[in-house]
């Protein structure tokens, strides 16, 4: 889980590259607060419990409030992003004036693509925040809202709009994003590769590929860490037991659950709900 923004501070700005074959241990969580990422170099793999799409160099996608979302690689380059974090105060003056709809339709877009000589302006106003970012004093978050109010109205008079959804994947990826699809909408049945290969009509060994050959990870290693990511989001913003958690979540006993668990996050769930916790539990029956 991603540490929350800085007590006292309603924005965030970090640049970072990776190495090839860099996947996210577990899914941030966006709680109380927004994201925008601009993709500079690279190609990933974007999921959450929603939605399933790649991103490439020069795109950028805004990211929601209450969304566990995750990243995986699809190519062995290395890739470049910059990614903003910033909660309602940031934004609430901009929204009288375009309106929530507008923003909720740069979300739900998840991708958002420039012409070339757009792609340039969203880089020099993001260099514009990373200077201020790095010399942050009394003024820079009122300089830091005026640049993010300029880079979502960017956003909406240039972005290219498709006639097809956005998030529809490239050919070559649709079996492995249908698979994706089913996983997720299957958890708690515990679903095979093979019951998985069977419901998008390929053969389980064509499937067991393009894990490896896409992701880098087996089937068995995405549904396992899918499980977990599930977990982690009941255990966040439910009130249910550790029992009903583990069979929502398609393990077999709460034993089994806890185990999976621990290796995969470094903690038990129960520390995990302590820490992440968003409910009252002084409500809780």
């Amino acid at each position: 889980m991603p540490l929350p923004l800085k007590p006292g501070y309603h924005f965030n700005f970090d640049r970072t590259l990776r190495p090839p074959y860099y996947e996210m241990a577990t899914a941030e969580a966006y709680t109380d607060f927004y994201g925008i990422s601009y993709m500079i170099s690279g190609e990933r793999l974007i999921y959450s419990q929603d939605f399933t799409t790649i991103v490439r160099a020069g795109e950028l996608t805004f990211i929601p409030k209450n969304v566990y979302r995750r990243t995986t690689y699809i190519s062995n380059a290395p890739y470049e992003r910059i990614l903003l974090k910033f909660t309602d105060s940031m934004v609430e003056d901009l929204l009288k004036t375009i309106g929530a709809d507008s923003f909720n339709e740069l979300c739900e877009e998840h991708v958002i693509r420039f012409e070339k000589e757009t792609q340039v302006k969203i880089l020099s106003i993001l260099n514009e925040m990373e200077q201020e970012w790095n010399h942050y004093n009394e003024y820079s978050e009122l300089l830091l809202k005026g640049l993010l109010n300029r880079l979502i109205i960017t956003c909406l008079r240039e972005r290219i709009i498709s006639g097809s959804h956005i998030l529809s994947l490239e050919k070559k990826h649709d079996c492995l994003a249908d698979a994706i699809k089913y996983i997720k909408t299957h958890l708690r049945e515990n679903p095979s590769l093979e019951e998985t290969a069977r419901h998008i009509n390929i053969s389980a060994s064509y499937l067991s590929k393009l894990f490896i050959n896409h992701l880098h990870t087996s089937f068995s290693a995405f549904l396992l860490n899918e499980k977990i990511l599930y977990a982690q989001r009941l255990l966040v913003d439910s009130r249910l037991s550790m029992t009903d958690i583990a069979l929502e979540s398609g393990f077999s006993s709460n034993a089994y659950f806890s185990d999976c668990f621990k290796r995969v996050t470094g903690m038990s769930p129960l520390k995990f709900r302590k820490e992440n916790r968003r409910y009252d539990t002084s409500k809780q029956p």
